[in-house]
């Protein structure tokens, strides 16, 4: 999978972009009087040699960079002269196994960095001069021995900024659904969708029993290629019933409605596993709750398991996972956070609580 990361530094200029290559074997750097003045980047294509084009105006004193045949570009430092940030004044390139253009000890302007994974392909903004950088970034096995936050470049129509939404992943789209960016005030009842190979954003296709609530403190899971919805709320406390979203067919089911399936709630926490889904505690129209419920997805019908015992509170926002057969509640807020760990056995109908050790992570809530 390969994703495009935002082009950084200025906004004048020219938009280039190179695209995606199996591999970046050289770099050409045109330093000018006070900033670069071009780059120009050479790829491999299998035993193709690809030659990007100039993004600049090509000067007399120019670096070159080579990338062993074993090796990639895993690590780029740009530096924005510091006044008005519009040009780039240096570039370090770094690979895997640690070749470098250059070392700097002394910053020469305002950095940033472009990094994550192997590094496939550049595009930018450059007049006669390189004014922005980006790069596009291929995720294998050696991003795990990076462990940084990349910030994704987004196409289409996003969702917009929010909170209190549900987020659930059926290959390589990502699903988000509801939320609120006011207090208490729901934005709509699109179903978004994120390609993680585009990285575009659209709006699902809405077919069947669309669900006729705009809601907050919502959740939702997939199971093979469905998507699973329970409960939320509207500014009124009218609150959502459970559907499934067929991701193949685009088409919105309502499997129980309001009145006739678990409590409905709010800020609860869902969880599932190729046979059931879970949901559990949350905040109903009167209170905090602590009932985990199982819907058979064969079935189609719901059970109510058993209740934890008094170790384990009402609670909303827990975290919720199905780890080898058990059902795992971990943390959440009853009006203070909560640091204490469950499990329940859905074969022996059973609840227990962890003891935990180490350097656990301080109590709180997941959103």
């Amino acid at each position: 999978m390969v994703l495009k990361l935002e082009a950084k530094g200025g906004k004048k200029g020219n938009v280039w972009d190179d695209g995606v290559h199996e591999n970046v074997r050289k770099v050409y750097v045109g330093q000018g009087q006070d900033c670069i003045s071009f780059v120009k980047f050479e790829y491999v294509d299998g035993s193709e040699v690809v030659a990007g084009d100039e993004h600049g105006e090509q000067t007399q004193q120019v670096e070159e960079f080579e990338v062993d045949e074993d090796d990639y570009i895993v690590y780029v430092e740009a530096f924005r002269e510091t006044v008005t940030q519009e040009t780039i004044v240096a570039l370090k390139f770094e690979t895997f196994k640690g070749k470098t253009n250059m070392h700097i000890e002394t910053s020469p302007g305002v950095k940033f960095v472009l990094q994550g994974g192997k590094i496939v392909g550049f595009h930018g903004r450059s007049t006669n001069v390189l004014h922005s950088l980006g790069a596009y970034v291929s995720f294998s096995s050696t991003l795990d021995s990076f462990g940084n936050w990349l910030k994704v470049e987004q196409k289409g129509k996003a969702p917009g900024l929010r909170c209190s939404h549900a987020i659930a992943q059926v290959g390589n789209k990502i699903y988000s659904f509801g939320g609120e960016f006011t207090p208490n005030v729901p934005i709509d009842k699109d179903l978004y969708v994120f390609d993680l190979k585009t990285g575009k954003w659209s709006i699902a296709p809405a077919t069947g029993d669309i669900p006729h609530l705009s809601c907050l403190g919502v959740r939702m899971v997939s199971v093979g290629t469905n998507l699973y919805v329970f409960g939320g709320r509207d500014a009124d406390r009218k609150y959502n019933g459970f559907y499934s979203y067929d991701t193949t067919k685009n088409v919105w089911k309502l499997l129980t409605p309001v009145e006739e399936g678990p409590t409905p709630r709010s800020f609860h926490s869902m969880a599932a596993d190729e046979k059931s889904v879970y949901v559990f505690g949350g905040v109903s129209a009167t209170e905090r709750l602590k009932t985990l419920d199982a819907y058979n997805i064969v079935d189609q019908k719901w059970k109510q398991c058993a209740t934890p015992g008094e170790s384990c509170s009402i609670r909303g926002g827990a975290g919720l996972e199905v780890v080898h057969g058990k059902v795992w509640v971990i943390y959440g807020f009853n009006g203070c956070e909560i640091d204490d760990v469950h499990y329940y056995d859905p074969v022996e109908d059973k609840w227990t609580q962890v003891e935990t050790f180490g350097e656990k992570p301080s109590g709180g809530r997941f959103r």
